[in-house]
């Protein structure tokens, strides 16, 4: 998953790995708030601006930032180093990453205004068919990450759904938790919010461009997603204003109107735009 970035290239993807200095002009530190051990992540102004709003502003506004090093208290060395691998166009697993990194994740998503990235964060939670092993886990990340409601609801839902589906697996989870601990409370809330839940309807498509739910926007274009007639633009010209209108497809290549002219282009140089 990529949250496009149109000013990179696959040069830029590479170039803070295989040089970090001198092309690097500004520092992220971290200090571990067990050991106290202090480390330093180096970046391109000009690229991290090109990726978030909130860079561009504190990099290049009116009130600029003036230190070549930020220190960074909010995250983790680790969320911090992989959402700037999303500013330099890197692949980025989010199937691999656990509730509460991808808790992490979002919420430097939601700081930097990456749209693209929470709502493939959401999507990402969204599908996972959760286990009763994860279950408790889910339940706190979604309960320490509240304030972001889209990342929370999505969690909510996802354990509230298999409360529903595995109530004597659940109930098995209540008899091995002490009653008054913070599992056992968490497991109570859990248990009264999947008793006001309804089950999440899939017989009406939400997004009304990709007809999909959850909506694809930002998602790149495969064979298996395609939908005639929506609108997509291509993954290099994201915050451009020139919208396609996809016609048909053959084999990995789509086909798309643009100002009337019919054009061809393979599937995974365009992506949805639903908003």
């Amino acid at each position: 998953m990529v949250d496009p970035n149109f000013q990179t290239t696959g040069l830029v993807a590479s170039l803070r790995d295989v040089s970090p200095r001198p092309t690097c002009d500004i520092s992220f530190t971290f200090s571990d708030k067990t050991t106290g051990e202090k480390s330093e992540l180096f970046a391109h102004k000009l690229i991290l601006a090109c990726g978030s709003p909130v860079f561009m502003a504190q990099f290049y506004g009116d009130i600029k930032e003036e230190k070549d090093s930020i220190p960074v208290e909010d995250s983790s060395i680790e969320a911090f180093k992989v959402f700037l691998d999303v500013l330099y166009n890197k692949e980025v697993p989010l199937k691999e990453m656990d509730y509460q990194f991808l808790g992490e994740f979002f919420y430097l998503a939601d700081k930097y205004h990456l749209h693209l990235l929470k709502n493939s964060i959401v999507r990402e939670v969204s599908y996972r068919k959760i286990v009763v092993e994860e279950m408790l886990e889910a339940a706190k990340v979604a309960e320490i990450y509240a304030p972001l409601e889209e990342f929370s609801n999505s969690l909510h839902q996802i354990c509230s759904s298999f409360v529903r589906d595995n109530l004597e697996r659940v109930l098995k989870v209540f008899e091995d938790e002490e009653v008054g601990e913070d599992s056992s409370r968490i497991l109570h809330r859990l248990m009264a919010r999947a008793s006001r839940s309804k089950p999440k309807p899939h017989l009406v498509p939400i997004c009304e461009n990709c007809k999909h739910d959850p909506c694809l926007n930002g998602v790149k274009l495969t064979e298996d997603n395609f939908v005639a007639g929506a609108s997509v633009s291509r993954v290099d010209a994201l915050y451009s204003k020139i919208l396609r209108t996809l016609t048909t497809c053959d084999n990995s290549t789509a086909n798309y109107f643009k100002s009337g002219q019919k054009h061809q282009v393979v599937f995974n140089r365009l992506m949805y735009r639903c908003e």
